[in-house]
């Protein structure tokens, strides 16, 4: 009863695993697919690493799409949140460990396959049980055992199957550095758009003996900080360009139009008229200015100025003249009380302990024309639909005549005069800037030098044209409207380039998952082998239980307190002569 009982339950358990040799029909082979759904282990490892690889990278180019910091102006600014920005070191440790999950799994994949591939390697060629304990520990992840399992067995299919393992064991190294490297902060050029808003210029007509207060407090303001070195200019480069810098300065690279003032400026020596009247010399000099000399506008002029009796530099205005519509020319007197000039001419004067005085003529000749303004060499390209930033049409001007751009450039022409202050009445006066070399507002201390050079005197005309142009750059802007501002910055964030190179990983490991399942599938099919299967204790002990074998281990488990002495044993996977399959030698292909 129970021999009948035992003899059906074989006969069962073999028709149950298709394993039945030579029966007709053949049976049917469980090769590739039926191997994945035996193990579910396998599709779960590959979902999972499938779904935390591409949570790493989408997580990081999302990131990577994003500023860390947005400018105030920036408008429609894609920034990350403040949790993240604030921890960025967490985000990134985070991703690497999701990353390195994501990895191990797909790895995990591959391990499985290379194992699985023992059984077609061993019905090709003899192996010895030493380099089969080789190869399956190579296959599964370790590392030490690869370079004896690469030396001792020279079959070609069995190093690519070791190659597989090999590559897949290192490949998840190389996830933390990439990780790091995708997570750099580099500077990167960025295109926003901001609001600007247009302006520019002056209401009041030029007058050398009473300039306006309320402009004079910004430019002087401004000159006086540059030139004492106290600020920095905005974009110096930009000077004779009517926009307001100080704005523009954190806006990058971009192109518009706007009036460009563009000068020419050239000093000669000037030969001073002091005023002297029934005998006495007076600190006065006379000037080419006089009332009808201003067009039909008119303007508050004297033929005379008065200064105050110091040794340091005054100025004042000679002379101008309207050339055309929008050009005005003026010519400007620097005279250096007790002091030198380069190239200037000395006139003696009688004024106390004013002895005499340098002086030269700037002839200052400013055209303002319309022009293409494009910033720094990353601008977006010039269209007609370019932003405005100012424009000679809207600009606020104190005249309605024909003459109101040149009464305005009248006021950039004589711009070193709003450069100082004027008490009583009488001309501004400067020292010299131990620091910069540039003419500074005057003091109540001594100067400590009263030499100039003409290179130091155009110096100083440009700057306080460019104090001006600043100080008046946002005139009447409450009344134009705003435009769009398209332009370039560099901000430190992750680049989107690396984000990318996360795919590299997983698509390589993806791709040796899919060689080696196809190479697995062909390789039993291609030799017969019924079962696709792992090679774990239990599967090579099954696979032992040959006659051959048992007799090598029988004679060697005699020896039960030495080492076994099986690891030169050589074994082939087929059909040994009991008709079985298992391990042995002399055995028949499937």
């Amino acid at each position: 009863m129970n021999t009948r009982s035992s003899r059906r339950t074989l006969k069962h358990l073999a028709s149950d695993h298709d394993f039945v040799l030579d029966a007709s029909p053949p049976p049917r082979r469980r090769g590739l697919w039926a191997f994945v759904s035996s193990h579910p282990s396998l599709s779960a490892a590959l979902f999972t690493g499938v779904s935390f690889s591409l949570a790493a990278i989408l997580c990081t180019y999302l990131l990577s799409r994003q500023l860390l910091e947005c400018p105030l102006w920036a408008l429609h600014c894609d920034k990350a949140d403040e949790w993240t920005v604030n921890n960025l070191g967490t985000v990134q440790g985070v991703v690497t460990f999701v990353y390195l999950i994501g990895l191990a799994c797909l790895s995990y994949v591959v391990h499985n396959l290379c194992e699985a591939a023992i059984w077609p390697l061993l019905s090709r060629d003899r192996f010895t049980l030493r380099q089969v304990d080789e190869f399956l520990t190579t296959s599964r992840g370790i590392l030490v055992s690869s370079p004896s399992a690469f030396l001792s067995i020279k079959s070609s299919a069995t190093r690519f199957v070791l190659a597989c393992a090999v590559a897949v064991t290192l490949i998840p190294f190389a996830g933390a550095p990439l990780v790091g490297y995708a997570y750099v902060l580099r500077w990167k050029s960025i295109q926003l758009q901001g609001h600007y808003q247009p302006g520019g210029g002056i209401t009041e007509l030029y007058a050398q003996t009473d300039p306006p207060t309320s402009m004079m407090v910004d430019v002087l303001a401004n000159y006086a900080s540059w030139a004492s070195n106290s600020s920095s200019e905005p974009l110096p480069d930009l000077r004779e360009w009517y926009v307001d810098r100080s704005t523009l300065q954190s806006r990058g690279d971009f192109v518009a139009r706007a009036v460009r003032f563009q000068q020419a400026i050239s000093c000669g020596p000037h030969q001073l008229q002091q005023v002297i009247r029934d005998g006495l010399a007076w600190n006065a000099f006379t000037t080419n200015m006089t009332q009808s000399s201003g067009g039909r506008s008119g303007r508050n002029s004297s033929a005379e100025i008065w200064v105050r009796p110091s040794a340091q530099l005054t100025l004042w205005a000679d002379d101008f003249s309207f050339v055309s519509a929008n050009r005005t020319s003026a010519t400007v007197v620097f005279a250096a009380l007790n002091g030198t000039i380069e190239g200037g001419t000395w006139t003696p004067l009688y004024l106390g302990n004013i002895t005499g005085a340098s002086a030269v003529a700037c002839a200052i000749d400013i055209e303002a024309i319309d022009d293409v303004l494009k910033v720094g060499k990353n601008a977006p390209g010039y269209t007609a639909s370019s932003p405005v930033l100012s424009s000679l049409e809207t600009l606020r001007i104190g005249s309605a005549s024909e003459e109101g751009i040149n009464q305005l450039l009248l006021w950039f022409a004589m711009a070193p005069q709003m450069a100082g202050s004027s008490v009583d009445g009488t001309q501004p006066m400067f020292y010299n800037s131990s620091s910069t070399n540039l003419p500074v507002p005057y003091t109540s201390s001594d100067p400590e030098k009263n030499l100039w050079t003409t290179e130091g005197i155009e110096a100083f005309i440009r700057l306080s044209i460019g104090a001006l142009s600043q100080a008046t750059s946002t005139t009447g802007a409450q009344d134009n409207q705003q435009v769009t501002l398209t332009s370039v910055i560099s901000e430190r964030k992750l680049d989107s380039s690396r984000a990318v190179l996360l795919v590299i990983l997983p698509v390589l490991l993806l791709g040796i998952t899919v060689l080696l399942g196809v190479w697995n599938a062909w390789a039993h099919h291609r030799n017969k082998i019924p079962v696709m299967r792992l090679a774990g204790v239990d599967e090579l002990l099954k696979s032992s239980q040959t006659q051959w074998v048992a007799e090598n281990a029988g004679i060697d488990a005699a020896k039960t307190y030495l080492p076994s002495e099986l690891g030169s044993l050589k074994v082939q996977y087929g059909i040994d002569q009991e008709g079985g399959a298992g391990l042995s030698r002399g055995v028949k292909k499937f």
